[in-house]
């Protein structure tokens, strides 16, 4: 189970008091440097030049740790144009989790991207 609260939903209620509690027991063994560089990896292999992946966040779905790894436009001459995506890496395994349908996803606002920053 993947939950997610964003800041229009909390601004909309009067008040906001949560209690959170999540409890998950588990070996990490694969360090965010790590994650990042096979985020790199997977990046240039499958996608193309001027994504990068850049510092991970820890995160949880559905009971397990994954690297969340942000993945930005950067271009020579432009610079960082802003983050397209993300790719979790598990914790445990080092598994990347990308599948064919996020990588086109993670392309096509790249290029959309790198189109409307032209204007």
């Amino acid at each position: 189970m993947k939950e997610l609260i964003d800041e229009t939903m909390l601004t909309q209620l009067p008040t906001a008091e949560v209690d959170i509690n999540i409890h998950v027991k588990a070996t990490i063994n694969v360090t965010p440097f790590v994650a990042r560089q096979k985020v790199n990896v997977l990046l240039l292999d499958k996608v193309g030049t001027g994504l990068l992946a850049e510092t991970p966040t820890l995160a949880v779905t559905n009971g397990r740790l994954y690297w969340r790894v942000p993945v930005v436009v950067s271009l020579p001459g432009r610079g960082r144009l802003g983050q397209v995506g993300a790719v979790e890496v598990d914790v445990q395994t080092a598994e990347v989790l990308a599948d064919e349908a996020l990588l086109q996803n993670i392309a096509d606002r790249a290029t959309q991207l790198a189109q409307s920053s032209t204007s």
